[in-house]
């Protein structure tokens, strides 16, 4: 794996049909944007991932930032480096992001952005590690490993001279293992759900915050449960404009929330009164999952945009095994879920947020029928046919167990004239 490293003149980073992953260190220089189909990490310094924490982005342009140390938020283009204030939000929470459209889009310029502060049902996975005979992954740029204990000692032996002295020298401590209470730690949100896991009378309920035009001073604020009837869902996205969310409560349904103009106030669709899935067999044994909800690129012209639902089982001792991951799409003529068994020449990428995109795989070096999820310093690769995963380390560079990581499109829109941004 290569890694270029330009410290003064930024892009031109090459286009690419996938998505970059982006590994920001907490408030520093630079920034690592690691090219799958590449197997090649190129450095960049961009001021802006310094200060503040992505919280959303859209339509390969427009990013939505959180400042580190106070509740500043706003919307920033990192091509035309245009820049909009929004309201400050709420502190001491986690906030959650969606943007439906950019700020510049007639068709949606009365909805731009809304904000959750509720973390998501959703459980740590750790990865099986995969023994050799178990691979069936050709694809010699993986560093699988071969089993789940030769994990513990190469890496701690690796790193030993990690110049992080937060560094946990305890060699029985798995690094893939995020319930891990290790404090190399680079992702500020770990530590918000970790003290939002006590019960306390005071806290306010979850609440939806919508953003539009004219909203300058405040957000329109409106409790969850009132819209969706409970204060937890599973997911949610933006489908061609428009939001929408998986409720938790079985079972799951998907709802569609709209927003009326003149007040601002959110109410909720049902689409249909079939979950995705079986709550009742399959997941008896299994209770514990992480679930994604997205809209796929329009990658293909000849393949129309669809809502997708990603679905990981867990099982093990400790319910943090991977043992299925199953992919759904939602047909909107027939109001019914439906699974998609092969996604062909289209690889998945799951990203921290739990929300997801994709790209076609063809006349690339990115595998078919491929799901990406990072999980610690670690990229994972699944087969969708096959139900296998294997496992490498893209960036061996970066020593933070926990890094902040991201599935960003819009760098690869990056001109080699667009400099200014970067140092």
């Amino acid at each position: 794996m290569k890694v270029e490293e330009k410290k003064n003149d930024g892009p031109p980073l090459s286009s690419q049909p996938c998505p970059w992953l982006v590994i920001c260190p907490l408030r520093k220089k630079p920034q690592t944007f690691f090219s799958l189909s590449e197997d090649r990490s190129y450095k960049r310094s961009i001021h802006e991932f310094c200060s503040a924490i992505i919280r959303a982005y859209a339509f390969q342009e427009w990013l939505v930032l959180e400042d580190f140390d106070s509740t500043d938020c706003y919307l920033w283009n990192p091509i035309s480096s245009d820049k909009i204030q929004l309201p400050p939000l709420p502190n001491n929470d986690k906030l959650l992001c969606l943007l439906c459209a950019p700020p510049n889009d007639p068709r949606y310029y009365s909805m731009m952005m809304m904000a959750m502060r509720i973390p998501m049902i959703t459980q740590t996975i750790r990865i099986p590690m995969m023994t050799a005979s178990d691979d069936d992954d050709t694809d010699t740029n993986d560093d699988d490993i071969d089993n789940e204990d030769s994990d513990d000692g190469a890496n701690d032996d690796e790193y030993a001279d990690d110049e992080d002295t937060n560094d946990d020298t305890d060699p029985d401590d798995d690094n893939t293992d995020s319930n891990d209470d290790d404090i190399d730690n680079d992702n500020p949100d770990d530590d918000v759900v970790a003290n939002n896991d006590n019960d306390d009378e005071n806290t306010p309920p979850p609440a939806l915050y919508l953003c539009k035009p004219g909203y300058d001073q405040e957000f329109h604020k409106q409790d969850l449960k009132s819209i969706i009837g409970v204060d937890l869902f599973l997911g949610w996205t933006v489908f061609k404009g428009d939001f929408y969310v998986l409720t938790w409560q079985t079972p799951q349904i998907l709802l569609r929330l709209d927003v009326d103009d003149s007040s601002g106030t959110i109410s909720a669709t049902p689409m249909t009164n079939q979950p995705p899935y079986d709550h009742f067999t399959e997941l008896l044994d299994m209770p514990y999952s992480r679930s994604y909800l997205f809209q796929s690129s329009s990658h293909d012209d000849k393949k129309e945009v669809e809502l997708l639902y990603v679905h990981i089982l867990l099982y093990g001792r400790t319910h943090v095994d991977v043992y299925k991951i199953t992919v759904f799409r939602f047909d909107f003529v027939k109001a019914v879920w439906e699974e998609v068994k092969s996604i062909g020449e289209t690889a998945i990428f799951l990203d921290n947020s739990y929300g997801g995109t994709t790209c076609c795989t063809r006349g690339t070096h990115i595998k078919k029928e491929s799901i990406y999820f990072t999980e610690g310093r670690y990229l994972y690769s699944f087969n969708l046919e096959t139900q296998s995963i294997s496992v490498s380390l893209p960036c061996p560079e970066i020593l933070v167990k926990n890094p902040c990581s991201y599935w960003l499109t819009l760098m690869a829109t990056l001109d080699e004239s667009l400099t200014h941004n970067f140092e």
